[in-house]
C-alpha cells in the first residue's frame, strides 16, 4: 500500500509548468505514471499530441479548461477525461491570480519522444 497526500507534492520546473510525480511504472506495475500538474496563472500548455501515450486529466483546483481537439471538455473538478493517442490536448489556466492544478494519469508511456507539438498557425 502506498498514500501519498497531494498537498505534500514535491514540484519540479518544467517548460511552462510544474509536475510533480506522484507514482511511476514501478508503483503501477505497467508503463503507468500518475502526476499532479500546476500551471501558473494566465499560463497554458500549447496544444499537442501522443503517437503512443494515453492520458486521463481531472482539474483539482483553480480555473482553467482543458481541451482535446478543440473542444473544451474539462473545466471544473467534476470532470474526467480520457486523452487517447492521436488527440490533440492543451491546458489554459483561466485565472489571473491563481494556479491551475490537474492529475494526469498516462499510460503505454515511452517518456518525452511521445511529446509532439503542433505547429502553430
Amino acid at each position: 500500500m502506498k498514500q501519498i497526500k497531494l498537498t505534500d507534492s514535491a514540484f519540479e520546473p518544467r517548460e511552462g509548468y510544474e509536475r510533480s510525480v506522484l507514482l511511476t511504472s514501478d508503483d503501477f506495475g505497467a508503463n503507468t505514471k500518475l502526476q499532479l500538474m500546476r500551471l501558473a496563472p494566465s499560463q497554458s500548455i500549447k496544444p499537442h499530441h501522443h503517437n503512443t501515450r494515453t492520458e486521463c486529466f481531472r482539474i483539482v483546483s483553480g480555473q482553467g479548461e482543458i481541451k482535446i481537439n478543440g473542444e473544451v471538455v474539462a473545466s471544473s473538478d467534476n470532470d474526467v477525461v480520457l486523452c487517447e493517442a492521436g488527440d490533440v490536448h492543451e491546458f489554459i489556466n483561466t485565472s489571473a491570480t491563481e494556479p491551475l492544478t490537474f492529475l494526469v494519469i498516462r499510460t503505454n508511456d515511452p517518456g518525452n519522444e511521445d511529446m509532439i507539438w503542433e505547429e502553430e498557425l
